[in-house]
């Protein structure tokens, strides 16, 4: 018993006890009260945080992802249109030709395919621009745009023989007329040839947009239905499928394997050298 209490008289004494046990009481109650009102401000600011993050990823994708995906695909799908069409075209009026029937020269013109180009790099940067601008949602958005740089680059790189090829093949629209000369037999096979280069590697590409669409389902809108949406399945294994989940090692097979990351990494160790030597102030 608590010296302070000693010598009262017995009901003085169980009226402290009784006061001192009652305020107790009452702090320890306006504690608790406090900390579940506390938790429950917590709980509704998360809730609140959660609701408004999910807003956003919904209006991320159905503004950006959506229309990104459809840029490249659209883009894509009209340059390997072009590419194909300007290939029938000089196989028809070849054989045509040969069996002595009335033909036209190929309807693919330069300045188109160059605008169907441009178009193409300016759909396929989209999406490195998208990884820049949400890499704070999920920092493995970073896989995306080492992805599609390096597929963008394998496509520049098969377009450019491909581009020297058809530039002396299509017809030319001069002010006197219509200037085309059908391009031999010899030419024609390596226009197919680098043609075919070209199509992989923008069927790479869209696959690539293919992956991007899946993982934005499942990183922006899978959490709200509790659904995910299954991945691309590849004929051949050795066709890389590119996932959030696998991004660490993505990200060493882009660097590591592909034209485009040894070409990065030799420009890389190039400046860093540079440095190095740079004379001191």
């Amino acid at each position: 018993m608590p010296r302070f209490l000693a010598g009262l008289d017995p009901a003085v004494k169980a009226a402290i006890v009784t006061s001192l046990t009652t305020a107790i009481a009452g702090v320890i109650g306006f504690v608790i009260l406090i900390w579940r009102l506390r938790r429950e401000a917590q709980r509704a600011i998360d809730e609140i945080k959660s609701t408004e993050a999910m807003k956003l990823k919904l209006k991320i994708y159905e503004r950006e992802v959506i229309k990104t995906v459809d840029l490249i695909t659209d883009a894509g799908t009209a340059l390997s249109g072009f590419a194909r069409r300007f290939t029938s075209d000089l196989t028809i009026h070849k054989r045509g030709t040969e069996a002595g029937l009335p033909t036209i020269p190929p309807v693919a013109r330069a300045p188109v395919l160059m605008e169907l180009k441009a178009s193409f790099d300016r759909a396929a940067i989209e999406i490195v621009a998208f990884t820049e601008r949400w890499s704070v949602i999920d920092p493995r958005f970073e896989v995306f745009r080492i992805a599609i740089n390096a597929a963008l680059y394998d496509v520049n790189a098969e377009y450019a023989p491909y581009f020297d090829l058809v530039i002396r093949g299509m017809p030319m629209d001069l002010p006197a007329g219509l200037r085309w000369a059908p391009p031999t037999n010899e030419v024609l096979g390596a226009i197919n040839a680098t043609s075919d280069a070209l199509l992989g590697r923008l069927v790479t590409m869209i696959a690539y947009t293919s992956d991007f669409l899946s993982e934005m389902q499942n990183t922006l809108v899978g959490p709200l239905f509790g659904n995910t949406s299954s991945r691309r399945q590849p004929i051949d294994p050795q066709h890389v499928v590119i996932s959030l989940d696998n991004e660490a090692w993505l990200t060493r097979h882009f660097l590591e394997n592909t034209a485009w990351g040894r070409t990065s990494g030799e420009t890389e160790a190039r400046i860093r050298a540079g440095l190095d030597h740079r004379p001191c102030d």
